[in-house]
């Protein structure tokens, strides 16, 4: 995000599927907008309830409950909490332009994700295992949200991707040519550098300090 100089942050989450009958949930960041269900703004009032159709479920809206990160814990408090059926609850923290999450559940049948399949088995867990299985992108019939946002590689990502050792670079090259190969379908430009970009910093965990003692972003992000 433009906050986040590259790095990843959530700003929305969507929840559906048959175990709430086509019904959708979505709770974005305060920026964002309303809580909405299947559309329709709900919840427009802290605090507040709000039940699901059919008794499916009770979604609440309050300043009640234990943080995820405490380094937040000086922000006024929005959180959403869902008590859905299957024993899934899903708790979203809202900050100003983007959420933390706390989702607890049982395993359910047939489970997979870009988290793994809870088959207790963390060798089938590898990106390259999950995207044969379920592919890298949700499939558009089965997307929550009303559009997909195309990704992209950001100014910072562009010009790291640049500066990656020649050696290294062409390993990423060669792996990614036949890592993404197996994938469905043809790989796009994006998957190829995302890929890349994983090879050659994945493993720094100071790539950020790196890329700011370089020039690339600035000390100071606002």
């Amino acid at each position: 995000t433009k906050y986040t100089a590259g790095l990843a942050a959530t700003n929305k989450i969507a929840v559906g599927g048959p175990f709430l009958q086509g019904h959708v949930i979505a709770v974005g960041c305060l920026e964002d907008g309303p809580i909405t269900v299947d559309g329709i703004p709900v919840l427009t009032k802290f605090p507040s309830t709000h039940s699901l159709p059919h008794d499916m479920g009770l979604i609440s809206y309050s300043a009640e409950g234990k943080l995820v990160d405490e380094a937040t814990s000086a922000w006024e408090k929005h959180i959403v909490k869902m008590h859905l059926p299957l024993g899934v609850h899903i708790e979203v923290f809202r900050w100003k332009n983007y959420v933390d999450l706390r989702i607890v559940m049982q395993k359910q049948p047939n489970q997979d994700g870009g988290c793994g399949n809870m088959d207790g088995d963390v060798s089938d867990d590898t990106t390259e295992a999950i995207y044969s299985r379920i592919g890298a992108r949700v499939p558009s019939g089965k997307l929550l949200f009303n559009h997909r946002t195309p990704p992209d590689l950001t100014i910072v990502e562009e010009k790291l991707l640049t500066m990656c050792e020649p050696d290294r670079l062409a390993t990423a090259q060669k792996e990614c040519a036949e890592d993404l190969g197996n994938l469905k379908g043809t790989p796009s430009a994006m998957q190829t550098k995302a890929c890349m970009l994983d090879i050659c910093y994945g493993s720094n965990e100071h790539t950020l300090k790196m890329a700011k003692s370089l020039g690339i972003v600035p000390e100071v992000i606002e």
